[in-house]
């Protein structure tokens, strides 16, 4: 490549890297097409080529790099040349990439003719054995998986005191902490009985831990739905597309609930930096136990979202043109 050609090319590159909106707006009029024409080819609002021929900062794109690929989308419109790659000296010469190739193959087929290496017996069980070393409590709790299965086999299962006498000392498990939370008293039906027929249930021994859920998991396992609360009432500044879908951004690893005006409920699990659209009808309900850390935007614009809040309805409103 001449150097010539290389200054060409770096042109070229700096142009669609830049979004150059004057060589954009030159290579339109040269071409004799509308902006509406070329805004509908490219599948593109008259308000967005608008702004890449002007370089107006009106954000009616969600990224830079999604502005580049509509600018890019224009400009292979138009028929413009897309810049080439340039290739290393290396690579030009075909023989000397067969060379190459050759040579890696030659290493490949001389690394599998090595002899093995001669490992006795003895050797092999002292590599198991600093495993097994290594790993005492994963070893522990598979031999004492195995005895219970055994002896559920052979006797059926254990009642508590039997299995607390079975298990050793040393693997009993420790107390875990019970999370504070207040007990739900339920008051049973009353059943009129004799004494006789309803059996005694053994207490558990002291060794067996007791879980109880924490409530923000119990709050985790709450579905997903429409809800007629009251909630604030959001809209965009400027609507500059229809209220068909809902745009997130999120900050952090949220769960997120949107629901659209049909009552289609849609869960999202956010990871931190990833973005997600929901496609839908309006009004929209979006709600989440960390709303603040998520940036929502809705025809066209990003919404503010009000302190402490955890729903919020879209509504949308009239597009301007």
């Amino acid at each position: 490549m001449t150097s010539t050609e290389h200054t060409k090319n770096e042109t070229k590159r700096s142009v669609y890297d830049t979004c150059d909106p004057q060589y954009l707006r030159e290579l339109r009029e040269a071409a004799g097409i509308d902006l509406v024409v070329l805004a509908r080819s490219a599948c593109l609002s008259v308000a967005q080529v608008r702004q890449l021929e002007t370089d107006d900062s009106d954000g009616l794109f969600y990224s830079d790099a999604i502005k580049r690929q509509a600018y890019k989308r224009l400009l292979m419109i138009l028929g413009a040349e897309p810049p080439t790659v340039e290739v290393p000296e290396d690579l030009r010469d075909a023989n000397k990439v067969a060379d190459a190739h050759l040579n890696t193959l030659d290493q490949i087929v001389a690394m599998s003719h090595q002899p093995v290496m001669n490992r006795t017996t003895a050797d092999v069980l002292g590599v198991l054995a600093d495993k097994v070393k290594e790993h005492k409590q994963a070893t522990a709790a598979l031999l004492l998986l195995a005895m219970a299965i055994v002896l559920f086999v052979l006797h059926g299962p254990l009642r508590p005191t039997e299995m607390a006498a079975v298990m050793p000392a040393a693997a009993a498990p420790e107390p875990v902490a019970v999370a504070s939370v207040p007990p739900v008293v339920v008051e049973p039906p009353e059943v009129v009985a004799p004494a006789a027929s309803i059996p005694a249930v053994p207490a558990l021994p002291a060794s067996v831990p007791v879980v109880v859920a924490s409530a923000a998991a119990i709050h985790k396992t709450l579905s997903c739905a429409y809800s007629n609360e009251a909630m604030p009432q959001l809209t965009p500044f400027v609507a500059h597309k229809e209220g068909r879908y809902v745009y997130l951004v999120s900050a952090s690893n949220v769960d997120v609930c949107v629901v659209d005006g049909n009552k289609q409920a849609t869960t999202l699990q956010l990871k931190a930096g990833e973005n997600r659209s929901v496609y839908g009808v309006a009004p929209w309900q979006v709600s989440s136990l960390q709303l603040q850390k998520i940036q929502i935007y809705f025809q066209g614009g990003r919404v503010t979202l009000p302190d402490a809040a955890n729903h919020v309805k879209l509504v949308e409103v009239p597009v301007s043109r």
